[in-house]
């Protein structure tokens, strides 16, 4: 019976993978820029800048400043798409999209080559279908997702058949890691206080071995650091403090925007029954030294999303964060449920897992259906637009996907945080895109805030997303209707 419920299960994996291709893919069109927000062009212009061989470069989200190296992100994920754009020759709007569905459908396989079927059960709960739509939208969790899961397969191999090899994966995989996000580094902290732990419990080769591995990743990390202050313009090295201060309504906004948290409760709260039902499973030994490791890495990660929150470097509840920090408490509590319930139920589980994943499908494709949206030529337009103002130009809502098609390193384009400031930079003309502000930023209720700015929005727009007026310019009238 158990080799027909895992037939199933392999069957129920693949079927949900082909979904989530079919909506990264063939619906890259559907969607348009509507699955690139602002994260996401971001990458592409840091990938389209490598292409180029300008180096790490785009436009900053946090400060009024043009074109130039970029700290806010690490180079793991625009290199991989650069890579990839250059092998394949695709552009790399489409590449890492193509990129995005190879490393998801690669997380199945790790599990599977790992765990066997017991990795399959893994891989249905590790990415579960309101977590795929990272797949469809280029962002760093499609890569981090596999290099974590790969992580803790090695450690675990290692942790049952100690070998020097593993060890040598394990660290670069951590540093590869932190290339990827800079939260990374909590996973290196994380076996550092896993080491500790096992020095408390007098185990001390594995902590020795743990505390070296958090090392070489925090050596690593500080090389990094300095490498990108010696780039940047004003040296910033990438752990700069956005002020961006933690919102006051912070767990409203936990249980509101993250239905992660939500799901995540559900898991515990099953598992705490099973384990009070059928008692406490017994696990192998090196198992449980996995699960102590995956401990360290959940508070290293609470401990760091803390602080950064209180420091004003986060400032915002975003779904990525918490699931990435919460994954070791999934994967633990996946251990419990397939311990405790009979194989045969996992195929029944997965088949609820899949009615999820095309719910939520359906209703991203109906919804694009109804909403209006840009198609990604759009970048285009806005390219020949921008590439129409004088030298030295501040853009006010400045329309960030220019970086993925233009090739300007004058422009300067206000982020969310760069209203205020980039008045007082010494710009040849300063102009607002009111075509923007109408239709993707909404200006005038930021926040709850009313902009200033959109008052020189005095021409109507209509239907046209691109509208720049001038505010102010060296060569015009303060009062100058004229649109670009």
């Amino acid at each position: 019976m158990f080799r027909h419920a895992s037939k199933i299960l392999h069957i129920i994996a693949v079927i949900q993978i082909a979904i989530v291709t079919w909506d990264a893919l063939a619906l890259a069109e559907t969607y348009g820029i509507r699955r690139a927000q602002a994260d996401a062009a971001s990458y592409l212009t840091m990938a389209a800048s490598l292409l180029r061989g300008e180096g790490l470069k785009s436009f900053s989200l946090y400060e009024p400043l043009p074109y130039g190296w970029i700290t806010d992100w690490p180079l793991g994920y625009p290199a991989a798409i650069a890579l990839f754009s250059h092998i394949t020759g695709i552009d790399p709007i489409y590449a890492s999209r193509l990129l995005n569905v190879i490393l998801y459908a690669s997380t199945y396989l790790i599990l599977l080559a790992f765990y066997g079927n017991r990795g399959v059960f893994l891989f249905l709960f590790l990415w579960p279908p309101n977590f795929t739509w990272t797949v469809v939208i280029p962002l760093s969790e499609a890569l981090f997702m596999p290099l974590f899961i790969l992580l803790i397969a090695i450690i675990e191999k290692h942790l049952q058949h100690k070998r020097l090899l593993n060890w040598l994966f394990i660290s670069v995989f951590l540093c590869l890691l932190f290339l990827t996000r800079y939260a990374g580094i909590a996973i290196g902290l994380g076996l550092g206080v896993a080491g500790i732990w096992f020095l408390v419990s007098q185990k001390n080769k594995e902590a020795l071995l743990w505390i070296a591995t958090a090392t070489i990743q925090a050596l690593f990390a500080t090389g990094y650091f300095l490498w990108n202050a010696s780039h940047h313009p004003l040296g910033e090295s990438g752990l700069s403090v956005r002020d961006m201060p933690m919102p006051t309504s912070f767990f409203y906004l936990l249980w509101k925007e993250v239905p992660f948290i939500r799901l995540l409760i559900g898991i515990v709260a099953i598992t705490i029954l099973l384990i009070l039902w059928k008692g406490a499973p017994t696990f192998p030994a090196y198992i449980k030294d996995r699960q102590i490791i995956q401990g360290g890495i959940l508070m290293a990660q609470i401990a760091l999303y803390a602080v950064s929150m209180v420091k004003g470097r986060v400032g915002i509840v975003d779904y990525r964060h918490f699931f990435v920090m919460f994954l070791p408490l999934l994967w633990i509590c996946t251990d419990v449920i397939m311990t405790k319930l009979p194989s045969e139920s996992w195929a029944g589980i997965a088949l609820l897992f899949l009615a999820w994943q095309i719910r939520n499908t359906f209703s991203h494709y109906r919804h694009a259906q109804e909403t209006e949206t840009l198609p990604y030529k759009h970048w285009e337009e806005v390219k020949q637009a921008y590439d129409t103002l004088p030298i030295g130009a501040c853009i006010i809502g400045g329309n960030i996907g220019y970086g993925v098609k233009g090739s300007r390193t004058d422009l300067c384009l206000g982020g969310s945080t760069a209203y205020w400031p980039i008045l007082m930079r010494r710009c040849s003309c300063i102009y607002i895109d009111c075509g923007a502000a109408d239709l993707r930023y909404k200006l005038s209720l930021s926040d709850g805030v009313l902009w200033p700015f959109v008052r020189f929005c005095k021409l109507p727009c209509g239907n046209n997303p691109i509208c720049l007026q001038p505010v102010r310019c060296t060569h015009l009238s303060k009062d100058s209707t004229e649109t670009k």
